[in-house]
């Protein structure tokens, strides 16, 4: 047992190295987040903000750039890393089509019960187009759930890899 907390307490010290969180051993798992990706669109914000008045809609921080040609990288983040927080959540997928496609992407955390408080998240989309924009539509840092829409315009492909960290 000692030995295995050694070891995640060594691969989480690389990944802080390269960027990421603290090292806490911990026995709970990362859990996998509840996400759908759909072809359809939030087309009025303002509409949806008035159908929906008990959420919270916000645009999201985004950074995009050109990975290579015809191939964009938009991330989109929330809050900052701090100090003993650990990976709480997780998802991925990736989808691709022969024309182009406007993509909704709804992300939730905790996928059942009660979650760890969010302190980070960050969702890293790649796409064909630049066009895109994230929301936080509930929760958010410093409370136990969080949920998010990323929406993707005019895209042949989506690829996203989401990151919630916690404590």
């Amino acid at each position: 047992m000692r030995s295995l907390s050694v070891a995640i307490c060594l691969g989480i010290a690389l990944v802080q190295l390269l960027g990421s969180a603290s090292c806490v051993p911990s026995s709970e798992e990362a859990q996998v987040l509840r996400s759908v990706v759909t072809i359809e669109t939030v087309s009025d914000i303002d509409a949806f903000r008035r159908a929906n008045p008990e959420l919270t809609v916000a645009k999201l921080p985004s950074t995009k750039a050109e990975v290579a040609e015809g191939r964009q990288q938009i991330v989109y983040t929330l809050g900052y890393h701090i100090a003993n927080e650990r990976l709480i959540g997780l998802s991925s997928d990736n989808k691709s089509w022969s024309t182009p496609q406007n993509v909704k992407l709804d992300l939730e955390y905790p996928t059942v019960g009660s979650g760890n408080v969010v302190s980070y998240v960050e969702v890293v989309v790649n796409q064909s187009t630049p066009n895109g924009v994230g929301y936080l539509v509930s929760g958010g840092v410093g409370q136990r759930h969080v949920r998010l829409v990323i929406e993707a315009y005019g895209t042949t492909y989506f690829n996203y890899n989401a990151a919630i960290y916690g404590y």
